[in-house]
């Protein structure tokens, strides 16, 4: 391929991995502004996305652009691919932080509320998880993205308690308690979510490094 192709290729990479960062901000102020119930941090968070949004629409048209103009092959071909589908999950992720952060407003309105000690724990692997997936896209490390599929068990495992301990609570409750109770229900699936699209881009990590397709395979990975 010439040097034209090849700086094409680098910057588009540089560009997500840019976005990556604003998503990463984006989850970890959400989770912030959730915990210490700041609505000005999460109505930052709301604000920031269209930026994301922005940004996704600019590495889809590069990434097409360099398809459609230079028919790369073999590996270039695997990584262009992936950059589309890893650009898509990281915007879905954004939107998941800003439905996060869209629950503070009217979770700051109950006196005493407090985030439940396991939805803590859930945003906190999350976060975690998130980080190792932006380290083995950039880094394109497939070590990295086999400990984020082997890590997404904890985060289901975390959702499915969390939804079962609050639909026991929410037997026999004030209906108000409930709309607590049923937020926090949302937030878990949000968070739930960052996790299956981290899994799917250190998927597409793995795929790139070894043009091996790796879904529903975790069990033996």
């Amino acid at each position: 391929m010439s040097h034209r192709f090849t700086d094409l290729l680098d910057e588009l990479k540089s560009r997500l991995s840019r976005m990556g960062a604003l998503v990463q901000q984006s989850v970890e102020h959400s989770v912030e502004a959730l915990i210490a119930l700041d609505t000005k941090l999460a109505q930052q968070v709301i604000e920031s996305d269209q930026k994301i949004d922005e940004e996704e629409v600019k590495v889809e048209k590069g990434a097409i652009d360099l398809l459609a103009l230079h028919q790369p092959a073999a590996g270039d071909l695997r990584l262009i691919t992936t950059i589309i589908k890893a650009n898509s999950d990281f915007e879905r992720i954004a939107d998941c932080a800003v439905n996060i952060a869209q629950r503070v407003l009217p979770l700051s309105r109950h006196e005493g509320y407090e985030v439940p000690g396991d939805l803590k724990l859930m945003a906190n692997s999350v976060i975690s998880t998130l980080r190792d997936t932006i380290k083995a896209f950039n880094l394109s490390d497939e070590a990295v993205a086999r400990h984020v599929l082997r890590g997404d068990d904890v985060v289901d495992a975390l959702y499915h308690q969390i939804v079962q301990d609050t639909l026991t609570q929410m037997e026999g409750e004030q209906s108000a308690d409930a709309d607590v109770n049923l937020a926090n229900i949302m937030i878990a699936k949000n968070l739930e979510r960052i996790g299956d699209h981290c899994t799917n881009i250190a998927e597409d990590v793995i795929f790139v490094r070894l043009g091996r397709i790796v879904r529903h395979l975790h069990a033996v990975l």
